[in-house]
């Protein structure tokens, strides 16, 4: 892999299916992603710093990928969400939060599965209530309607756009990222903490 000044730590993500199926996956600045083999992360890149480099590589976004990105797998495939405008979002959709699907093939390889507005610039989580079913990407709208927003984790369908009028959040930070605990998502402002809990 050509070096990419750096973005993210990388993340280890376990692909049902592919070959090889441990992998590392790296998100560079330059909004490249890349796919590495954990058991053999295989010396000096081939390709152009784009392409060709690890088991697969490939732009998946317009901007730097600079935020902590999150990885979950459901029962439709392994996924690695980040903030970050996706390249080549499906018909229709648009967005500044980016959903890149990884292949159950030999070798594995990443497509832009779904893209969303998040109108923020902190780091997605992700929720499941088993480890992977009913995934749901929650992310914070800081430079929108200050709400926490939640997303379908196969489809990028917004399912929870921030509660009711009392649920907007002030005095929010620019790179603020919920936490979950005890199965509720707190959020820290500036000037408070804010639970919320799933029904």
């Amino acid at each position: 892999m050509t070096s990419t000044s750096g973005a993210r730590a990388p993340i280890l993500v376990d692909v049902p299916g592919a070959t090889p199926s441990a992998l590392v996956v790296a998100l560079g600045k330059n909004g490249v992603i890349y796919l590495l083999d954990r058991g053999n992360l295989g010396g000096f890149g081939k390709g152009d710093g784009t392409t060709g480099e690890g088991l697969a590589s490939a732009k998946v976004s317009s901007a730097a990928i600079i935020q902590a990105a999150a990885a979950y797998t459901t029962s439709q495939g392994t996924y690695v969400v980040m903030r970050s405008p996706g390249l080549g979002c499906p018909a229709g959709q648009s967005g500044d939060l980016a959903a890149v699907k990884i292949s159950a093939s030999n070798p594995p390889a990443p497509t832009v599965a779904w893209c969303a507005r998040q109108g923020g610039s902190g780091s997605p989580i992700v929720t499941t209530t088993d480890g992977h079913a009913d995934a749901v990407v929650w992310t914070l709208s800081t430079g929108g309607s200050t709400r926490l927003l939640g997303f379908d984790g196969d489809t990028g369908a917004q399912i929870f756009n921030g509660g009711g009028p009392g649920d907007a959040m002030t005095a929010t930070s620019k790179f603020v990222t919920p936490i979950v605990v005890s199965g509720r998502i707190f959020v820290a402002t500036d000037s408070a903490v804010h639970a919320f809990t799933m029904q």
